[in-house]
């Protein structure tokens, strides 16, 4: 499943599930950078995710104001 968050136009967020209970997210900016992680709740790594691609947006920011 492939998302948006409002908060981070320039990210898109995609999770799957690669076994029974287990998923993989992906959050990709729109320049290259990506964050990846795994879990058992999908939500969680959502949270997670924005959290680390809200970090990155900010330094990529301060590279290229």
């Amino acid at each position: 499943m492939e998302t948006r968050i409002a908060d981070l136009p320039n990210w898109t967020f995609r999770v799957d599930e690669v076994s029974a209970g287990a998923y993989r997210l992906r959050a990709q900016h729109r320049l290259g950078p990506s964050v990846e992680i795994s879990g058992a709740d999908p939500s969680e790594l959502i949270e997670r995710a924005k959290k680390e691609a809200a970090a990155m947006e900010q330094g990529l920011h301060r590279v290229n104001p």
